[in-house]
């Protein structure tokens, strides 16, 4: 893997882990 395909990848993963977060912050406000 290349240094840019780990770059995408990683900021791959740290979008989706903050839709999933503000998401369940929409669904659930009482847990923040």
């Amino acid at each position: 893997m290349t240094l840019d395909g780990a770059i995408s990848v990683i900021l791959l993963v740290i979008a989706a882990a903050t839709i999933v977060y503000l998401f369940v912050a929409l669904v659930d406000p009482e847990r923040f």
